[in-house]
């Protein structure tokens, strides 16, 4: 063979292999889609998997199978993401607890947060609600804080678990109104709010309560973000009700592996956007005090690293030590 009859074999490989490459960019998704949650099945993650889930299926021509694998707040499944192909066929719902807390309070973490994903889009902002115990007649944040003041044995704050957003929040609050109550950590929203309903604990702060603050089941005193939710039209805002200084919102978010291609990662931002806008979800979340929050994966991966500083400083007042 001749060196022009080499040359010309050599960039005719070359060239079909770049063909193969491209093929192969433009078939995906060629194969079903695995959606992890890193927490169990009934939860406001599982639940924003599942709203996105099928209509993402129906936008890409492949199914979308949410995978629940809870364990360690989230942080066991959301190790497994990080380690796995960049091949755009494993994803998963994150929040605040698996990309911003828990890589702050746990020392053996398997990932970097923010290194070791590619984050898509934030799904979701979540302002939680300042829930009490019907029985015990308060009407206001400032009715609490009195009475708790006066007298704080007779007052409890129930949590879904150590350094979980619903702890900082509380002890957020408690550093700004000056009361001193026993905190009561649970394993998970569920039993906690069953409690409060229940009287064993008094208060609570959780993004879950909505249905129960609608049905009378236990009443509203204040939402913990900037705005009134939709879902609670009459319930104040922390600093509405006095507490100046108060905010604290929750978010989900959608991240791949870090290295998976930049033009998957654009499309299913530009499906989930798509998905999260339409009529039906927008009003599904919104009656759970769940806003869309949406945006480019540029904005979702800078409000990642942007709330780093503060919620260590929640996780120092709330003397939350590393586990």
């Amino acid at each position: 063979m001749t060196i022009r009859a080499i040359h010309a074999a050599t960039v005719g490989i070359a060239m079909l292999t770049l063909s193969a490459g491209a093929s192969g960019a433009q078939e995906w998704p060629s194969r079903p889609i695995t959606f992890i949650v890193p927490f169990a099945a009934g939860g406001n993650t599982d639940l924003i998997a599942r709203l996105i889930a099928p209509a993402l299926s129906e936008r890409l021509g492949q199914p979308v199978i949410v995978d629940n694998r809870p364990g360690a707040g989230g942080t066991t499944a959301t190790a497994e993401v990080a380690r796995a192909e960049p091949d755009g066929y494993t994803m998963q719902v994150g929040d605040i607890s698996t990309h911003g807390i828990g890589p702050l309070i746990y020392q053996q973490i398997a990932y970097d947060p923010v290194g070791d994903f590619a984050p898509v889009i934030q799904a979701t902002n979540v302002s939680l609600v300042m829930v009490a115990n019907k029985d015990l007649g308060l009407t206001s944040v400032a009715d609490l804080v009195e009475k708790a003041k006066a007298n704080p044995d007779d007052f409890a704050y129930a949590s879904s678990g150590i350094g979980s957003p619903q702890h900082l929040a509380f002890e957020y609050f408690k550093s700004l109104a000056g009361i001193d109550i026993v905190h009561v950590p649970y394993n998970g929203s569920a039993q906690a709010l069953t409690d409060v309903v229940a009287g064993h604990v008094q208060v609570m702060i959780d993004g879950t309560a909505v249905p129960q603050v609608q049905s009378g089941g236990l009443a509203g005193l204040a939402v913990t973000g900037t705005a009134r939710s939709a879902a609670l039209p009459d319930t104040p805002t922390m600093e509405e009700a006095g507490v100046p200084g108060y905010s604290f919102s929750s978010w989900h978010g959608i991240f791949f592996p870090a290295g998976v291609p930049e033009d998957i990662v654009s499309r299913v931002n530009a499906e989930i956007r798509t998905v999260l806008e339409s009529e039906s979800t927008r009003k599904r979340l919104s009656d759970l005090n769940i806003d869309i929050a949406g945006g480019s994966p540029q904005e979702f991966s800078a409000h990642i690293a942007a709330q780093k500083e503060k919620l260590q400083q929640l996780i120092d007042l709330a003397k939350v030590t590393a586990q």
